[in-house]
């Protein structure tokens, strides 16, 4: 699959590559709001040259439970310095003794480390943990052990938060215990796809640049014979409206989105986001 870069387009399911695994309720959520708008809301970010879905594997999944053959999709360089790949911190409400945690990482093959990691554990007590897997291990096979871990660790009441927020969260109090996994690069996560493997859930974040959201497509535009030309048509009766970063949608996003808005969809949009667009839409036309 070979598209140009920095494009919303259509492109066919089949030819899309998630690189992490997707959670079955998250999909059957997104499939069931899917059907019940006849709207497919957000595209898919893609790279343009190898298909790998670099955000949106449950919209793909999602999709394809519906039957839909063509998406919509934002297609970019992956290498490019425009997207970002950054990962999920886990940030706990209660709390796991030193002791316990050794057992659990011990049991799995990892052993502590002071210089480089594949998990950063941290305490509010200032205490740290850093641990790298003591075998000749893939990427693949290194995250596959550290999903063990988060999913021993979910009783601990882990909320997923921005990498960077996890030793301020848990140095504030705010969080009684957090931990890092190792940041990933690029070429390991297309790797990884080429291979026909995927991460495990939350081992990425990505930040794109001027990431478009909310052109509510049709279902039945995607479903019909010439879906490009009329998706391309669909486009061009709206106006696309820039949020700076730290715009507050489903989530915070770090770098600045770009909504696309029609008056005729503001039935679709989040009320808060509609005064924010409205907003910026009355500064530009003065």
């Amino acid at each position: 699959m070979k598209l140009k870069p920095w494009t919303i387009t259509l492109a066919d399911t089949e030819n899309l590559h998630p690189h992490e695994q997707s959670i079955p309720q998250a999909v059957a959520r997104i499939a069931e709001d899917i059907a019940q708008k006849e709207r497919f809301i957000d595209p898919v970010i893609v790279d343009a040259e190898t298909g790998l879905v670099v955000d949106g594997t449950h919209r793909v999944e999602a999709a394809i439970r519906l039957g839909l053959g063509k998406i919509p999709v934002y297609t970019v360089d992956y290498m490019s310095p425009r997207v970002v790949l950054a990962g999920w911190g886990r940030a706990a409400s209660k709390n796991i003794s030193k002791d316990e945690l050794r057992g659990l990482f011990g049991r799995l093959g990892f052993t502590e480390s002071m210089a480089s990691y594949d998990a950063r554990f941290i305490w509010s007590d200032g205490h740290v943990i850093q641990v790298k897997h003591s075998g000749e291990l893939s990427t693949k096979q290194v995250y596959e052990k550290l999903s063990i871990i988060d999913q021993s660790l979910q009783h601990l009441g882990i909320a997923y938060v921005r990498d960077s927020d996890v030793e301020e969260l848990v140095k504030q109090g705010k969080h009684v215990f957090g931990y890092l996994l190792r940041p990933l690069k690029k070429e390991e996560v297309v790797s990884i796809v080429k291979q026909g493997y995927r991460l495990p859930p939350k081992s990425t974040r990505h930040l794109i640049d001027r990431r478009p959201m909310y052109i509510n497509c049709p279902l039945e535009i995607l479903r019909s014979s010439d879906a490009v030309e009329k998706f391309t048509e669909f486009l061009s009766e709206g106006v696309w409206v820039e949020l700076g970063p730290g715009a507050e949608l489903d989530r915070r996003y770090d770098e600045k989105v770009m909504v696309f808005y029609r008056e005729d969809l503001a039935a679709f949009y989040p009320e808060k986001l509609l005064k924010l667009v409205k907003s910026s839409l009355k500064q530009t036309l003065r």
